[in-house]
């Protein structure tokens, strides 16, 4: 990964994916291998509150939660091959490896890729990437020691993401899915 830290002349991109020979086979691969893992995420996740808490039929099993466990599979496939794809292009248009490229490559994979999920769930993705990005500034500042390094100091960004989730709670509940309203009103109470 240090290599990619600073730009140099490039190299072929079979390094960076060896089991594929093309870019774009590479992608597909990636684009495969995590949309059967966003099957494996999301069936339980959009299944098990469905059959517990809405005790709906199989036909609403099949006609609304098979095709969300589906969308919300390709929207993590494709983020995932969308990266993947975007790096390999860039690094050719460019000629060389950037310090930016992964930046770059994840601002169009999540552009292309939050457009196939449903309008009300890319709040929830928001908060989620919101939360995961805290995480990130927060260790790339420690690193170069921006910020002091402490034990557990994963509570304290924890501890930010919940607020904010909070403050979604408290003052735009309606910015946030009804399953979890439902989940912080039986935690923490009515607003």
């Amino acid at each position: 990964m240090s290599i990619l830290s600073k730009p140099h002349q490039l190299q072929s991109c079979e390094k960076f994916h060896p089991w594929g020979k093309t870019c774009t086979s590479s992608a597909s691969q990636i684009w495969f291998a995590v949309f059967l893992a966003g099957l494996k995420l999301y069936a339980p996740l959009f299944l098990v509150p469905a059959l517990i808490f809405k005790r709906k039929s199989i036909q609403f099993l099949v006609q609304r939660t098979l095709p969300e466990i589906l969308r919300s599979s390709v929207f993590l496939g494709t983020y995932a091959g969308v990266y993947a794809g975007a790096i390999c292009l860039i690094r050719r248009i460019v000629g060389k490896d950037l310090k930016s490229m992964a930046a770059i490559s994840g601002f169009f994979a999540g552009l292309l890729s939050i457009l196939i999920e449903k309008k009300s769930r890319r709040s929830e993705l928001a908060l989620y990437c919101l939360n995961q990005a805290i995480e990130v500034v927060w260790k790339m500042a420690a690193a170069r020691k921006l910020v002091p390094l402490f034990k557990n100091g994963e509570v304290l960004v924890y501890m930010i993401a919940s607020s904010i989730l909070l403050y979604f709670y408290q003052n735009e509940p309606d910015s946030l899915r009804s399953n979890m309203n439902g989940l912080l009103k039986f935690f923490i109470g009515k607003n």
